[in-house]
This record gives C-alpha cells, structure tokens and sequence, in this order.
C-alpha cells in the first residue's frame, strides 16, 4: 500500500506533465483516467505547497508598440490562447481587460 506522501508527490508529477501538456484539465484527466475531483483536489494542495493564490494575476508588461510574432498567453485556469502571427500590446490589452 502506497503511503499519502507517494500518492501525493505522483499526482505533483501529474499536475507538473498537465502544465506542459497544454491540454485542458479535463482533457488531461480523461487521457490519464485521473478522476477530475481527485485532480482538482490535488491541483489545490499543489498550488499552496509553492504558495500559489487559487486566483492570480501577473502583470502584463509589454514595451510600447512591441510586435510579437509568437504569443501565448496562459490564464490561471491552464486555458492557453495561441497567436501565431503578429500581435499589438494594444490588442493584447485590450484582450486581457
């Protein structure tokens, strides 16, 4: 029988492949049939351990008039928006407010 620190650090490991896969969070439950409350319960405690708040916001700073040709943003739910072409700060604010 697996100890509550084994079944712990292996859904970190889990948490930590989500936040790379780029997948959603149910999408990556179902792919690894890993109970969605289960991860969610984890994803919590996961997020406390590295002193994460449950809802964060980093503050976006772009230099004036800056063009990218590949962004990504990342919201703290793991939904990502892709642009693969270029894009303003004005539109990436505009976006986020």
């Amino acid at each position: 029988m697996q100890s509550k620190e084994d079944v712990q650090q292996q859904m970190f490991t889990k948490i930590i492949q989500w936040q790379q896969s780029g997948l959603t969070q149910k999408a990556f439950c179902q792919q690894n049939d890993i109970a969605y409350h289960v991860f969610h319960y984890y994803y919590g405690r996961f997020r406390s351990k590295d002193n994460v708040p449950a809802s964060s916001f980093v503050k976006l700073q772009i230099a004036p008039g800056y063009v990218s040709m590949h962004t990504e943003l990342v919201m703290p739910d793991g939904k990502r928006l892709l642009f693969h072409q270029g894009v303003s700060a004005d539109f990436l604010k505009v976006l986020i407010n």
